[in-house]
């Protein structure tokens, strides 16, 4: 028993280690990818089973991540396409059968800034749409969720103070009744 507490133990510091890899770090060692696997050590019988593969590219930006479940059959897999500037610009979601559960497309405007976000469903249609809005400032000044029909799902306003950091993020339903306030508090 106290062999089996040793090499948990040890091996959630191996797994922890290896995944707290940093995108800096990945790129450094020019790691394309990573798998992880574990041992469970039961009545002295070993069985072993993937968790995750991770595929990353040369710019160290995740491409394809997938997870196993504790029998190792496929649990999910995600892929992520990036534009020139790194910023994920698909994503599509598996799930256990392998098939396409949800595809993510987000656009960017010439700042970078996320302006538009569509989520589609696994017959490829949409499920909703986020869109992004800005001020002179750059800073993003609101949030607009639709649903397929185009009907608002959500709306986050956001509100900065003189040194342009956000002080409070509104946030009110389809109808217009207040969700959340998240106030945002700082110390200089």
């Amino acid at each position: 028993m106290k062999i089996n507490y040793c090499i948990t133990i040890l091996l959630l510091f191996t797994i922890t280690v290896v995944s707290a890899q940093s995108k800096k770090e990945v790129k450094k060692l020019k790691i394309k990818s990573v798998g992880i696997s574990i041992t469970d050590i039961t009545d002295g019988k070993e069985k072993t089973y993937n968790e995750s593969f991770k595929r990353f590219d040369n710019s160290a930006n995740e491409l394809e991540d997938i997870e196993y479940n504790k029998d190792g059959t496929f649990k999910k897999k995600v892929i992520r396409k990036y534009n020139k500037n790194d910023d994920v610009t698909e994503e599509l979601v598996y799930n256990e059968k392998g098939n396409l559960k949800k595809k993510t497309i987000t656009e960017y405007n010439a700042n970078k800034d996320k302006t538009l976000e569509i989520v589609y469903d696994d017959a490829e249609q949409v499920v909703e749409k986020t869109q992004f809005g800005y001020n002179s400032f750059n800073e993003k000044t609101f949030e607009l969720t639709t649903d397929k029909k185009g009907e608002v799902i959500k709306k986050s306003i956001y509100v900065y103070d003189k040194n342009s950091m956000k002080i409070e993020k509104k946030t009110t339903d389809g109808k217009g009744n207040l969700i959340s306030i998240k106030k945002y508090h700082y110390e200089y």
